[in-house]
């Protein structure tokens, strides 16, 4: 604790009530069409995609599970009590929403170990709900971030919109171009809960050697993932979020490859334009200027020398380099219109319904794309409220 005492009591406490931006500018301006989600939780149906076929033997246990309700820290939680295992022995790629239906692979580290899978959906009641789709054999442990993306299938209910809004037209034009890749909303926790004491924690700089809690964990994300939205933010005002630079690194949207930029030739800016390759831009950490070129490093010094007290405290947590892309553009997207009836005032109004189907690259929100499309009710909002009240 004594190596950080000094930058502790220099720190400009002022700059820890402040409050930050989350109000981040649209691509394509800002969306006309309204539509309520999450009405039920089958609307909002994601599948993982591993990128890999588990090879049937070893000592890993892959469980595919189908689950609503629930989310995916809890579950695992629960696999560990239900079978007897350490929850240290289990591991994920990536964390799903609760109020969503949702497909993940969680891996179980039980060599010479048999289990009856099929006791686990009897432990969960009603709205919970868990199923065990597949279990293979593998000789690797899933790793976080160890899928290629996820497959969403999304059902928009009740959409207000008028001829004039051009809502077919915008969803043309997201499958074409894409949108910038922000962290969702989900990132700062709800009512941004995770940001504000993220401010507090990350601002008074790193105060011992020991692991951060998940908690800690969490509050840290949501600090280095507001410094990239802000970043991406001022990138769409100025139009330079789906531009290269000399010097920028590019990153191939199929191989997963990326390289720096030397030239702007014709065969860089065609697969730019054709969505076969996106800019790259650092997450903050040490040496991030590395990662870029000198024309997005100067957006991100702005705002490093706005916040700078936040960012030295930053710093103290010694973040590994990384990066993300600045736009993303869906794969496979399609959609179709339904006409649905809406019970109100004792008749039944006639309503559309948009389902919408498209893949991201693992770490890519896809309220993030829904964001440039339509001005969305989170309807799942009303659960937390009411856990909430409940609890009180």
């Amino acid at each position: 604790m004594e190596e950080y005492t000094e930058c502790k009591e220099s720190r400009n406490h002022s700059e820890l009530s402040e409050t930050l931006r989350t109000d981040w500018s649209y691509a394509w301006g800002a969306p006309t069409v309204k539509g309520k989600l999450k009405v039920y939780p089958q609307d909002f149906y994601v599948e993982e995609l591993l990128g890999f076929e588990p090879s049937g033997a070893g000592e890993f246990l892959y469980i595919l599970i189908e689950k609503v309700g629930v989310n995916t820290d809890y579950l695992a939680k629960r696999i560990a009590q239900v079978f007897d295992i350490s929850v240290s022995k289990i591991s994920y790629a990536g964390v799903k929403d609760r109020h969503a239906c949702t497909r993940q692979w969680f891996c179980l580290h039980v060599l010479g170990k048999q289990l009856d899978l099929s006791t686990l959906s009897d432990v969960f009641r009603m709205p919970e709900q868990v199923r065990v789709l597949k279990e293979v054999r593998h000789s690797k442990k899933l790793k976080t971030g160890g899928h290629k993306g996820n497959r969403f299938v999304l059902r928009v209910r009740e959409l207000e919109r008028q001829d004039s809004d051009q809502f077919l037209e915008r969803l043309e034009l997201i499958k074409r171009f894409g949108v910038p890749n922000y962290f969702g909303a989900q990132r700062f926790g709800i009512d941004g809960n995770n940001l504000q004491h993220g401010l507090g924690f990350v601002g008074r700089g790193r105060q011992s050697k020991r692991r951060l809690s998940k908690t800690e964990g969490f509050w840290l994300s949501a600090i280095r993932s507001w410094f990239f939205n802000e970043s991406l933010h001022r990138q769409v005002l100025s139009g330079q979020w789906e531009r290269l630079y000399v010097g920028d690194i590019m990153q191939y949207s199929t191989q997963n490859q990326q390289r720096r930029v030397k030239a702007l030739s014709n065969e860089t800016l065609l697969a730019l334009r054709t969505g076969k390759c996106s800019p790259i831009h650092p997450l903050l950490s040490d040496g991030w200027e590395k990662g870029t070129s000198e024309i997005r490093a100067k957006v991100i010094q702005e705002i490093i020398d706005q916040h700078s007290d936040l960012y030295k405290g930053f710093l103290t947590f010694e973040c590994s380099r990384e990066d993300r892309l600045t736009r993303i553009i869906p794969v496979d997207m399609a959609w179709e219109l339904l006409q649905s009836k809406h019970s109100g005032d004792d008749i039944e109004t006639p309503r559309e319904d948009l389902i919408l189907q498209f893949e991201l690259p693992k770490g890519a929100f896809a309220t993030t794309v829904m964001r440039e499309l339509i001005l969305l009710e989170d309807c799942s909002q009303y659960e937390r409220s009411k856990g909430r009240e409940e609890r009180r």
